[in-house]
């Protein structure tokens, strides 16, 4: 697992070594995962699914930011998974 960077809300961003396509982040924190699909390299970046008990406004807080960094994203996808 490599962790691309931390939300402003402190959950961890990451891609899974082990992983399947479509190119995905994981965000994991406080109790809850979320994935986002990250539709490289240009987005647009969309929620996949998620697990436990998230803040609507977190969600799209979270979507914003790894728009945000999607180079980063779709960087640290592309050097584990090819």
């Amino acid at each position: 697992m490599a962790t691309v960077f931390h939300s402003q809300r402190r959950y961890r961003v990451v891609v899974y070594s082990n992983d399947h396509p479509p190119s995905h982040v994981h965000v994991l924190g406080k109790g809850c995962e979320a994935r986002y699909r990250l539709n490289c390299p240009d987005g647009p970046v969309t929620l996949w699914d998620y697990e436990g008990d998230w803040a609507f406004r977190h969600i799209v807080e979270l979507g914003e930011e790894i728009a945000a960094r999607l180079d980063d994203c779709c960087a640290a996808w592309s050097r584990i998974h090819g």
